[in-house]
């Protein structure tokens, strides 16, 4: 299907929007007087209003909009006029029937102007459709906060809603570890332990994807930003948390829960599932963009290392539930340069992480003893050996002797 034919501009409305761009005022009254038409094509975009209100002449805009018939173009100057920042014809607009729920409140908001934002809330603009404060909050509009907390206060029966975008601005900023605005939105009155969506993460509209701030935080490692949300045990899942911070492999934030009262070992058969995701860290390498497959070197899983370091020296154990979890960090190792498997063996053995017995369960495949062969020197100091048990040579039963 072919583009809709835009309507040819006729000579009349060229010399109505000259008119009006020069500001002749008393020309276009006479054009009313003698009933010619103001809604005659302009142009692609605009009406006749909209161009008017590009000129900020406030008398001509009086004029035209008590003319206008068009709802649709007593909408699009209202915007227009939102844009511009201009107040007077907003009200001038909205005297002379246009549409206030017709722009949306967030559209308002990023204008930093108060006047304009109290304007709209009172005059039934919508506080909720679209989270309008949870996106000034996002992008840093200062100046809606005082609406905010004085439209919170005049509709209890909003504030429930309200705060929600609170809560959204507050995940968003947690992720972002902007201390700053994380300060702002507590003050808000947001609540860092309720889970919901945040800004600019679509999944997270899946409430089975909500998470809080708290969790945020922890994705982010900002322990700056933990104490000041101020996880306590007893109140919050500090378990829940300490899984977050290992997924994203932060120490610090690790670290901090562990201090405050975290179980590194909060699995059912007494492991630590914080571990685990450490141990599956091992499996993320450094990208490459002409699809390698190198390797991954010591320096590659550092801070995965340095994670599993943190929970071994807080007394975690490795007690995999099943032997898919074995498997998957056999694989992962033989995916990784052989000093890696030295290194993790030796963590575990400093820490007792590992008994003696799951690390042959390990270690016991024709794939991994070849594999860690060039590091047999290291293992035999470890006190472990690449010899296949259910294989090794048997000693020979003594002979008797001929008289």
């Amino acid at each position: 299907m072919g583009a809709l034919a835009i309507p040819p501009v006729s000579e009349d409305a060229k010399e109505l929007v000259r008119l009006c761009r020069a500001g002749r005022l008393y020309d276009i009254e006479r054009w009313i007087t003698a009933g010619k038409p103001l809604d005659a094509p302009v142009g692609k975009k605009s009406s006749l209003l909209q161009i008017t209100v590009e000129t900020g002449f406030h008398s001509l805009v009086e004029l035209i909009v008590k003319h206008e018939t068009s709802q649709s173009s007593k909408n699009a100057a209202l915007s227009d006029s939102v844009s511009l920042r201009r107040l007077d014809f907003v009200e001038l607009l909205v005297e002379n029937g246009a549409e206030i729920t017709s722009v949306p409140l967030a559209d308002v908001l990023i204008t930093w102007e108060p006047k304009l934002m109290r304007f709209f809330l009172d005059h039934g603009s919508d506080p909720l459709a679209g989270a309008p404060f949870a996106v000034a909050f996002g992008a840093k509009v200062r100046t809606a906060l005082r609406p905010f907390i004085e439209y919170k206060q005049a509709h209890p029966d909003l504030a429930t809603a309200l705060q929600e975008q609170t809560n959204i601005a507050l995940r968003y900023f947690c992720s972002k570890s902007d201390m700053k605005w994380i300060s702002l939105m507590l003050w808000a009155g947001a609540d860092a332990r309720a889970p919901g969506p945040s800004l600019e993460k679509d999944y997270t509209n899946d409430p089975e994807c909500y998470i809080s701030a708290l969790q945020e935080a922890c994705y982010a490692g900002n322990v700056e930003a933990l104490k000041k949300l101020k996880p306590q045990a007893g109140r919050d899942n500090l378990e829940e948390l300490l899984h977050c911070a290992a997924v994203s492999g932060r120490k610090d934030a690790l670290r901090y829960l562990l201090e405050i009262g975290a179980k590194a070992n909060d699995g059912a058969n007494g492991g630590s599932s914080a571990l685990n995701t450490c141990l599956w860290r091992l499996s993320i390498g450094p990208y490459d963009p002409f699809g390698g497959k190198r390797l991954r070197s010591t320096y590659d899983v550092s801070s995965a290392m340095e994670c599993i370091q943190e929970l071994l020296a807080h007394g975690a154990v490795w007690n995999p539930d099943e032997q898919g979890d074995l498997n998957s960090l056999r694989r992962t190792l033989c995916e990784c340069e052989p000093a890696v498997t030295i290194e993790l063996l030796h963590l575990f053995r400093k820490s007792n992480a590992c008994p003696a017995e799951r690390v042959h369960k390990l270690l016991g495949t024709p794939r991994m003893r070849e594999h860690l062969a060039p590091e047999s020197r290291q293992l035999s100091r470890l006190g472990l050996s690449l010899e296949d048990r259910s294989t090794a040579r048997q000693p020979r039963p003594a002979t008797r002797k001929r008289a």
